[in-house]
């Protein structure tokens, strides 16, 4: 009987509780902005933090919050940006699209190398170490971490290097963060040139490991002065200066370092 009793008031007990905790779950509920979740859906839900957010969640919050703007979602573009902007009943202009660009073009025996490595196969470990072994200090190590961090199955290794799809690149910037020698960076996606280096080896060291290297010889100047220049024996394009042809500074490249097209 002493069981039986304490059975039933264990479960008096429970029903109480739970009816308590219902009460206050009521009465300290807060409601939130139905237009949260209208944002939330329209994302692409990648969570890539390209927004500078934590998630879509937290940027879809801040959205509507005022604290972000309707057009921060990289990897949504123009399309997501017109959605959001429609749900919050404000304007947006257009969002330039971007995709990343690989500033190295050596590939398979191209890549001069100084001795072994056979250490820990990422970029970051080889960084630690001693470079992996290759002779350019300042090339594209080609373990993949760029490829192992893309949300959008955007990248592939081709003869050691890696290759981006422009058209599944959102141009988030996850690569551009990841990569440890920092030679990832984002251009205009109409601007369909981009400098595969990134020594600032002289071009007699750069003639001597890389044949594909930019050597600094500053022809590309000379025939497009607007859009590129050198600085550290490396050129480098002005991607704000659009609709200038720059196919003769591709053509009298020596090297070839300068390439086109996505």
């Amino acid at each position: 009987m002493l069981i039986l009793i304490s059975v039933i008031m264990l479960g008096a007990l429970g029903f109480l509780f739970a009816g308590l905790l219902g009460l206050a779950a009521d009465y300290f509920r807060v409601e939130e902005d139905p237009r949260i979740a209208s944002v939330l859906a329209v994302l692409p839900g990648a969570n890539c933090g390209a927004c500078g957010m934590a998630g879509c969640r937290d940027y879809a919050e801040k959205v509507v919050l005022g604290q972000a703007a309707v057009t921060a979602c990289v990897a949504g573009g123009s399309g997501t940006a017109a959605k959001i902007s429609e749900i919050m009943g404000v304007g947006c202009g257009e969002v330039e699209r971007k995709v990343a660009v690989v500033h190295c073009g050596a590939k398979g025996e191209q890549r001069k190398k100084k001795g072994n490595y056979s250490g820990v196969k990422t970029c970051m470990a080889v960084t630690l170490v001693d470079g992996g072994g290759l002779a350019c200090t300042y090339g594209c190590l080609g373990y993949g971490d760029c490829l192992a961090i893309c949300p959008f199955g955007a990248i592939e290794m081709r003869e050691g290097l890696p290759f981006i799809d422009p058209e599944k690149c959102t141009g988030c910037g996850k690569c551009v963060s990841a990569c440890p020698r920092k030679i990832i960076s984002l251009r205009p996606y109409d601007f369909k040139v981009a400098i595969a280096c990134s020594s600032r080896d002289s071009g007699a060291v750069v003639r001597k490991i890389c044949p594909v290297g930019c050597i600094g010889c500053k022809l590309c100047v000379k025939q497009v002065a607007d859009v590129f220049k050198v600085a550290d024996n490396l050129a480098s394009i002005d991607y704000a200066k659009t609709g200038i042809a720059c196919g003769p500074a591709v053509e009298k490249c020596p090297t070839k370092c300068i390439v086109t097209g996505n």
